[in-house]
């Protein structure tokens, strides 16, 4: 994916020194969770992403000019026992994910436009408890990885029975199947 630069980082890039972060934005329940690998709680984009030190192991992520499935995880140190139950319940699978990569100034501040480098869902979890140490590793999978996933319900009698029975109004759609051409010239006789 093409990005431009925008001059502020373009100045710093120019600099010995640079600092890269993530800012990580991720929904279990309804709650949406903001955390950062920086050094100190980061304000971006009216959110205020925490800096407690729970956020390990950014993924690698490349990009690829190719439609593929693309998979990332991460993952959250010291997690309470109340976090860990949200992700025990199910209240987890396929919410949003965004991995968002930036870069401080020497002075520790945010340069303008950080960019989104991975958006996902959250596809599955795994939990590493110990006597001192818990550990969720979150997997995430890009959009593409439930393209063919079939789900909801059909326009036919049988899935409207199953939500309301009784019902007739799917009870002939099936019955009459004509192909109607758009645009087509009739013949005139």
């Amino acid at each position: 994916m093409s990005r431009g630069l925008h001059s502020t980082l373009k100045t710093e890039l120019a600099t010995d020194h640079l600092d890269q972060i993530h800012l990580i934005q991720f929904t279990i329940g309804n709650t949406i969770y903001y955390r950062t690998t920086g050094y100190f709680d980061i304000v971006f984009d009216g959110n205020t992403y925490t800096a407690n030190a729970t956020l390990l192991k950014i993924p690698t992520i490349t990009e690829s000019s190719q439609i593929a499935t693309s998979n990332v995880s991460f993952d959250i140190e010291g997690a309470s026992q109340a976090f860990i139950s949200l992700f025990l319940n199910n209240d987890h699978i396929h919410r949003p994910v965004e991995i968002i990569r930036g870069y401080l100034t020497d002075a520790g501040v945010l340069i303008d436009n950080p960019y989104t480098i991975f958006l996902g869902y959250i596809s599955g979890y795994a939990i590493n408890d110990t006597m001192t140490t818990s550990r969720i590793t979150v997997n995430v999978a890009n959009h593409w990885a439930n393209f063919e996933m079939k789900r909801g319900r059909r326009t036919n009698d049988n899935s409207q029975q199953q939500i309301f029975n009784g019902d007739k109004f799917f009870e002939f759609s099936n019955a009459l199947m004509v192909d109607i051409e758009w645009g087509k010239v009739l013949d005139e006789q």
